[in-house]
Parts: structure tokens; C-alpha cells; sequence
């Protein structure tokens, strides 16, 4: 593996030209997580969602200071806490491309993201972390945050939508 100690990562939001790369680097953390089945996205799905009308997600990037390439990526969108009466941000993925790993582009990223939370007032962060992944759950509980173990993830897909929302009618 090349060492990358040296190098500065720049963080900023994502453009339109980017889309295209961070479409592959999904593919890349569909593949380490065994979810490639899963991964359906298009390039234009992902556009729409960053820079349509009103986009329901928003996307920073981790590029290398010295030669511009995109090395990470982080996606986030708002969500709301009637706990706390506020809105929250919630972190959908977090990626740095293997040869990067460890180097401080997913902290910058993870601090970046919390920057915009910080700036549109939420009173969460919240992510979710794979329970096989502990190199992540370390990355994560040494920025100071915590994995909750008393909470799972509840999921209804595409199809199960449909079939709950006809059994209301």
C-alpha cells in the first residue's frame, strides 16, 4: 500500500461532476458491507437527490489535497426527534476508499458533517455502524460517539410499503 501520511484532505460539498464517483464508491461500500444486491442506485437517482428541487439529501466529499481526487465521501439528510422537539441529521454513509484508510480523511468528513448539524441547529447526530465492523465502532466511540445497544433497526422495503399502504385503505 503506497504511504499516504503525508497528504491533507480537503473537504467540501459535493458538485454534479462528482456524482458519477461517488455512484462507484457506493458500489465499493456496498461490496465491503455484502450488500451489492442491494445496490440499485443510478447515477441520476443520486443526482436527483443531491441537486433536484428539493433534495432530500445532502453530500460532502474527501478529496486529496495535492491532486484533487475524490477519496471518500459522506451522505447525510434531516431527520426529526419529537424527544427533543428538533431536528437531527442523520449520517447514511460514511466511505473512504481502502488506500486512504487511516489517514484522518473520515475524520475530517465525520467533523464536517457535524459542522453542518451544528449549523442547522440539530439536536442529533445519529449513524448507524454494522455490529461485525469494529474497526469502525472504534473510529466512531473515539471521536466521543456512542454505539447504542439497546436499539435496533426497523426496515420496510419498496414492496412492503406498497402492502402496508393498501391495507389502510
Amino acid at each position: 500500500m503506497p504511504d499516504h501520511s503525508a497528504t491533507d484532505f480537503h473537504i467540501r460539498t459535493a458538485r454534479p461532476e462528482d456524482v458519477p464517483e461517488i455512484h462507484d464508491m457506493i458500489g465499493e461500500l456496498a461490496d465491503f458491507e455484502r450488500l451489492r444486491d442491494q445496490f440499485v442506485a443510478s447515477i441520476d437517482d443520486l443526482t436527483a437527490s443531491f441537486f433536484g428541487p428539493q433534495p432530500p439529501a445532502g453530500a460532502l466529499v474527501a478529496e486529496n489535497a495535492e491532486t484533487g481526487a475524490l477519496v471518500g465521501y459522506a451522505i447525510f439528510f434531516t431527520t426529526f426527534s419529537t424527544f427533543l422537539g428538533k431536528a437531527g441529521l442523520w449520517l447514511e454513509d460514511i466511505y473512504i476508499r481502502p488506500a486512504w484508510r487511516g489517514q484522518g480523511a473520515g475524520k475530517k468528513l465525520l467533523l464536517a458533517v457535524a459542522e453542518v448539524a451544528k449549523e442547522r441547529g440539530s439536536g442529533r447526530y445519529e449513524w448507524c455502524v454494522l455490529d461485525w465492523n469494529q474497526r469502525a465502532i472504534d473510529f466512531y466511540e473515539a471521536v466521543g460517539a456512542t454505539v447504542m445497544p439497546d436499539w435496533r433497526i426497523v426496515r420496510v422495503n419498496r414492496e412492503g410499503i406498497e402492502r402496508l399502504a393498501n391495507r389502510s385503505s
